[in-house]
């Protein structure tokens, strides 16, 4: 049964919208990732003691017709591809992709903890899951996503950037029809 997935992408180096845009469709060319909604591009500030440029971030769901484990093999290649080296955590990259949540599941593996283990934490993260759904639950603390807006640092600065383009994500064989592309619902506290 396929699983409705949240992706978290972000970019801060070279072309921060191509970057984030190729990313989605590399994603969406995998015959077991089908697109269910996208999220606004968000211009945010970086959550590192590194200085470094602003990202764009943002979220889409899918419907994944495979294991959690194969989806993040399939996101490492795609950031692998686009040219990103593991470096200095949390320093500059050129695309992040990030598995926010797995439907309902949590996992706990030596390689991919779901859901992501710092979403409650990151108004980048949680500004754009809450334009797609704005009831999101939290699995581990069977909170609304919402409720943990008001506990994060004021320092995280979100902003609404532009929305993203059907035309520059989705491969020329997904139908167009029936995939909501976000506008703001949910302005950035």
């Amino acid at each position: 049964m396929a699983e409705r997935v949240f992706i978290g992408f972000g970019s801060n180096v070279g072309r921060h919208y191509a970057n984030c845009t190729r990313s989605i469709s590399e994603v969406l060319s995998d015959r077991r990732a089908s697109l269910k909604a996208l999220s606004s591009l968000y211009c945010t500030s970086p959550v590192s003691s590194i200085p470094q440029p602003d990202f764009l971030n943002g979220a889409f769901t899918i419907e994944w017709g495979d294991s959690a484990t194969k989806l993040l093999s399939l996101l490492k290649q795609i950031e692998k591809r686009m040219g990103r080296r593991e470096g200095v955590r949390n320093g500059p990259r050129i695309i992040d992709l990030d598995i926010l949540l797995f439907g309902r599941a949590v996992i706990r593996s030596p390689d991919l903890i779901v859901p992501h283990p710092r979403l409650h934490e990151r108004r980048f993260a949680l500004i754009p899951c809450l334009e797609i759904d704005p009831f999101l639950v939290h699995p581990v603390f069977h909170k609304r996503l919402e409720e943990f807006l008001d506990s994060i640092d004021e320092e995280q600065k979100v902003s609404r950037f532009c929305p993203v383009r059907e035309e520059d994500v989705l491969p020329a064989f997904q139908e167009l029809s029936h995939i909501p592309i976000c506008s703001s619902r949910v302005e950035a506290p």
